[in-house]
């Protein structure tokens, strides 16, 4: 039975595809993100952060009230949901861009919206041909690869 070494499969370079790392505003996304850097991205390197916007389930009844938010369909551009959506993610991002320039790394913004958010990952990263996706876990010192 052969043996692999992980320490080895992972080294800083090795390899050509594209690395992800799913973001939150938890954080374990931070420490997803610092270990990426420390052991699979070099300086000068991309690196794609991914978030995924919950959408609401469309089969949901849905109570008006005080939390209602209503998206003018005709023009979603300018409808107050979209405008509290960009500006939360541009928040999101923020602090992990600081980081990336830091460590001299290049990042990718990318946004997803789907109401399962474990499909949307699985599905870009298909789709992308992510080769290493880096998730934080809800853990204190955790994280998945």
């Amino acid at each position: 039975m052969w043996q692999t070494n992980k320490r080895n499969e992972l080294k800083k370079g090795s390899g050509n595809g594209l690395i992800a790392v799913a973001i939150d505003k938890d954080k374990g996304s931070q420490a997803a993100l610092k270990w990426a850097a420390e052991n699979i991205l070099c300086k000068g390197h991309f690196v794609v952060l991914l978030h995924v916007v919950q959408k609401q389930n469309p089969n949901a009844a849905s109570v008006g009230g005080s939390h209602a938010i209503i998206c003018d369909a005709n023009n979603p551009a300018e409808s107050p949901h979209r405008q509290q959506l960009e500006k939360q993610t541009k928040d999101l991002f923020l602090t992990f861009h600081c980081f990336c320039t830091r460590k001299d790394i290049q990042c990718l913004d990318v946004i997803l919206e789907d109401s399962d958010i474990v499909k949307a990952l699985t599905e870009y990263v298909s789709y992308a041909a992510i080769e290493n996706l880096v998730m934080g876990s809800p853990t204190k010192h955790g994280f998945m690869r």
